[in-house]
């Protein structure tokens, strides 16, 4: 179970939007959480842990971007799918490549972007939330602008606003159509009464002030819209939506409770209920109204509940609330979970490193595995590519020797590791006797998609218990048979090393996932040049399509990007 957990955590890791989307559900948790263990606590505390929870939802995204990343290592296997003695022919996966900040170097073909479609479907459900919200506030400012200020209200008004500790000027309005008192504005507050509240007894007014000047004073018309523009952001997440229940409700019993500091619990319950009655219109308003039917009953027993604390949220809690979620923006917002297998944590037991004395690397760069040895020649060029799983348009920054100088690496481990653990360890490898240091970047750079030709592919799917042809040695021609299209893939971006048989990285398009039976037939030309000889392929392309019914079409994509920063030759021993 724990190792689901880990995969599921590790993916939502790679993503960077899945990364957002758990970080919120995780500070919506803690959300819910806080507001849980007080049940008895004041409203007004509640509303505030909700309210600085939106705020983080609302920074998460920017402070993802901006802030330096912190890697978090999960333990976690590398899964063995390399091949045991992988050459140019290899038919298996490249690879494992989930180590600190890697992704598969590769895309992954796919007939339409899936990143791209998730995209479109965001800001398709992002526009349709907002626009409830657009027409509210519009609607709500219609109302405010046909209504009349009630300057005999004035007065009263401007008593209660003092005793409850508001400066600001606060217009009081009637209006025909009002279902019921509400607030309005932030810069600008209103209090927009029905238009026969001047014939409301004095208590019920008072209470009605009272309950919607609590509202201004705590600004919530500003941090119910900033929370709801939340909402439409994470549209898709229940748990964000459910919060913003829990907080209306919430803000609706702060502002309860300061009404009960001055009225009596049964008369005001019997007053909402009354204006519950008249609440038919603007049900979906974006208003705070004294009497939403919206939890009703709940706001009620808590009136009536002589055990529930009351009160303002002090300045202390306020202010630990907000600490906490400035806490989480600055400490969550940067986390990224990378895998760490357990061959990375042990690395190689020994490493021994020899320089080779040739100017042909190509007759050196062979691999040999077994399960707790690793045996490689080639330059560290070769050594790169291999171990990152990358291909050579994949790689730049380099110094003029990383080709030149020719190594042999001797490295033994500790019991059985798989391939896949042992190029992770192969990186650490190179880190510490080359100095190697990259950055990983993304780049659109020339690539080449391999498709399927007109007519379908030319080869079979493997029956059961069928075996691939054994590769005939041809003088003068490149003669191998490909089980997945992984693995000649990998074979023209030269990943387990062999003559450069393309000059721009590869991206299978092919959409062909199962095991196969792929034979491909091409002629291979070596030429001497001043590095020694260069091999070519000059009917490849022409192959590919006649004989595999594939083609190779120009094209430009992001792909990551590796740029050399710093290495040293190594010391031999």
């Amino acid at each position: 179970m724990m190792t689901v957990v880990i995969r599921m955590l590790l993916a939502a890791s790679d993503s960077w939007t899945a990364s957002i989307v758990a970080k919120a559900t995780v500070t919506a948790a803690l959300a819910f959480t806080a507001v849980w263990l007080a049940p008895r606590g004041r409203a007004a505390t509640r509303h505030a842990a909700l309210a600085a929870a939106f705020a983080v939802l609302l920074l998460l995204p920017l402070a993802s971007v901006l802030a330096p990343p912190v890697r978090i290592a999960v333990a976690a296997r590398v899964a063995a799918d390399a091949p045991a003695s992988p050459g140019d022919d290899a038919p298996a996966a490249t690879a494992a490549r989930h180590t600190a900040g890697d992704t598969p170097t590769v895309p992954a073909a796919r007939s339409f972007s899936l990143s791209t479609i998730l995209t479109a479907l965001w800001g398709l459900g992002l526009s349709l939330s907002l626009l409830p919200l657009a027409l509210s506030c519009w609607k709500v400012r219609q109302l405010c602008r046909s209504a009349h200020p009630w300057r005999a209200g004035q007065p009263t008004m401007h008593n209660l606003a003092r005793d409850a500790g508001i400066r600001r000027n606060v217009a009081l309005l009637l209006q025909d159509d009002a279902p019921g008192p509400m607030t309005c504005g932030v810069l600008h507050p209103a209090i927009v009464l029905p238009s026969d509240a001047p014939s409301w007894a004095e208590d019920d007014l008072n209470r009605a002030l009272m309950h919607e000047l609590e509202h201004v004073r705590r600004y919530d018309w500003a941090s119910h819209c900033l929370a709801r523009i939340a909402c439409a952001v994470y549209w898709f997440h229940p748990l964000v939506w459910a919060a913003w229940l829990r907080l209306g409700l919430e803000a609706e019993r702060a502002c309860d409770d300061a009404v009960l500091r001055r009225s009596e619990p049964t008369a005001y319950a019997g007053q909402l209920l009354d204006l519950a009655r008249r609440l038919t219109l603007y049900a979906h308003t974006q208003h705070l109204g004294m009497a939403s039917r919206k939890d009703l009953a709940r706001r009620i027993r808590a009136m009536l509940d002589g055990r529930q604390r009351r009160g303002r949220a002090g300045t202390v809690a306020i202010a630990a609330v907000f600490a906490a979620a400035a806490v989480v923006v600055f400490t969550v917002s940067p986390l990224r979970m990378v895998a760490a297998s357990q061959a990375a944590a042990m690395e190689f037991s020994a490493v021994s490193v020899k320089l080779i004395n040739s100017d042909d690397g190509e007759h050196h760069s062979d691999e040999h595995d077994s399960p707790g040895r690793l045996e490689m020649g080639g330059n560290l060029h070769r050594f790169i590519i291999r171990a990152y799983g990358i291909t050579d348009g994949q790689l730049g920054g380099e110094p003029e020797w990383f080709k030149r100088y020719l190594y042999e690496i001797d490295a033994a481990s500790d019991g059985r590791t798989t391939t896949p653990e042992k190029m992770v360890m192969l990186r650490a490898a190179l880190a510490d006797r080359f100095q190697l240091k990259l950055r990983q970047e993304e780049r659109e750079v020339p690539v080449y998609d391999l498709t399927v030709a007109p007519g379908g592919p030319k080869f079979h799917a493997l029956a059961p218990n069928e075996r691939l042809p054994e590769d005939r040695a041809e003088p003068g021609i490149y003669h191998r048979y490909y089980m997945t299209m992984e693995a000649l893939t990998n074979a023209l971006n030269r990943v387990y090393g062999g003559p450069l048989m393309i000059d721009r990285t590869v991206i299978d398009h092919t959409n062909l996932t199962g095991s196969y039976n792929a034979h491909l037939r091409t002629r291979r030309v070596s030429e001497p040049d001043e590095n020694g000889h260069v091999t070519t392929f000059p009917d490849l392309v022409r192959d590919l399509q006649t004989q595999m019914g594939l083609k190779l079409t120009p094209a430009k994509a992001k792909i990551p990007y590796y740029v050399v920063e710093h290495a040293s030759p190594a010391k031999p021993n």
